[in-house]
């Protein structure tokens, strides 16, 4: 299953979390491609989510995590862990419907 829009908007805020990245970093280490990866990171930028730089004399800019950014990354990896954790809720439930029945069971035996 190809990744989610969330996953891939976390994929590049983590990758920014290490350091400022140059657009091309960014792309090899999130594994999108460079036309979807540049409407991403000015979606991002036009939030305030990341920062692009420029260096005085050169025409690279690199994107760079801000408070901002830090903040929402810290909230979709929470999403993220509840989101698997409600996958996980019916196997929880199952496992517990089971003991109930092997209690049962059991008592039964010994009586």
């Amino acid at each position: 299953m190809p990744p989610s829009k969330l996953d891939k908007y976390l994929n590049i805020l983590e990758v920014l979390m290490q350091r400022p990245q140059k657009i091309d970093k960014i792309a090899d280490r999130t594994h999108i491609e460079l036309p979807e990866l540049k409407r991403r990171m000015n979606f991002l930028t036009v939030n305030g989510v990341v920062e692009k730089r420029r260096f005085l004399n050169s025409n690279q800019a690199v994107y760079a995590l801000n408070d901002r950014g830090f903040a929402v990354l810290k909230s979709l990896r929470a999403f993220k862990y509840f989101e698997r954790l409600k996958e996980s809720m019916p196997i929880i439930d199952e496992a517990r419907e089971i003991a109930s029945l092997l209690q049962r069971v059991n008592k039964r035996k010994v009586e």
